[in-house]
């Protein structure tokens, strides 16, 4: 599964990031891929995952939907997705930026809650896209963040070459002083270790970045984990049935002796 189930109090929230409904339009309008829409697909999916765990809630983190600026031929779409999804559980939406407009489009959908960009904190998680700062007296609250919008993939090689790039769980394990400080110029009040959690993106036809290429990324776009030490061997990489692959240290050595 491309997610997370959380438990929190009495709630059962599965936790899902970047399910960019209407992504086949950009791929039809800018590369010429006629893709069919594979919505169907990912609601059948996250329903499923709604009753074999019996979730409570639902709750995405951030581009819900992909066409940008304005969604012009996937509004209808998304609406219909969120509808659909609304109807078997609680959908709690953190916004991302491919989610202009979102809150018109989910305008008088029952059962659909839209919270701040800069995220909500339920109990001890930070749940947020990714793509702007959090607010700070919800960081130091906070013991685990947990965020979509990087797409993290790991390529997986076996004994006679053959690659596969599969969706993959980043836990990174950082400072909270370290973060505040780059994030607001002034350490948090709480000290300590902070877990950080990349969720993978839902969509079907969207593997990801490899994770060998995360922190270039990084550096080049608008993203939390630039406020992040990312030390390879902090970061800790799972398939979505949660086997670990090893560390982001571990990946880089294991290419670099393939290499030679």
């Amino acid at each position: 599964m491309r997610g997370l189930l959380l438990s929190v109090r009495r709630e059962r929230i599965l936790l899902l990031a970047d399910t960019h409904v209407g992504y086949e339009v950009e791929l039809r309008r800018e590369r010429g891929v006629h893709a069919m829409s594979q919505t169907g697909r990912l609601v059948e999916k996250i329903l499923e995952l709604v009753d074999n765990y019996d979730a409570t809630a639902v709750a995405i983190l951030g581009d819900v939907k992909h066409e940008l600026p304005i969604p012009r031929e996937s509004a209808e779409e998304v609406k219909n997705f969120l509808k659909a999804l609304s109807r078997r559980a609680p959908v709690l939406i953190t916004p991302g930026n491919h989610d202009s407009l979102l809150q018109e489009i989910a305008a008088g959908i029952d059962g659909v809650e839209i919270a701040p960009a800069r995220g909500v904190l339920l109990g001890k998680y930070l749940l947020f896209h990714g793509h702007v700062k959090p607010a700070k007296e919800d960081l130091e609250k906070a013991e685990v963040v947990i965020m979509g919008h990087t797409h993290p993939a790991v390529i997986i090689t076996d004994d006679i070459g053959y690659a596969v790039k599969e969706p993959a769980v980043l836990k990174i394990n950082t400072s909270r002083s370290k973060v505040c400080r780059a994030l607001y110029g002034e350490p948090c009040k709480k000290r300590g270790k902070l877990k950080v959690v990349v969720l993978p993106a839902s969509h079907p036809l969207i593997t990801g970045v490899d994770v060998r290429e995360i922190p270039q990324m990084i550096a080049e776009g608008r993203t939390f984990l630039k406020y992040v030490e990312l030390k390879p061997e902090d970061v800790e990489i799972y398939l979505t049935d949660f086997t670990f692959i090893g560390t982001l240290a571990d990946v880089i050595n294991a290419a670099q002796h393939t290499q030679h």
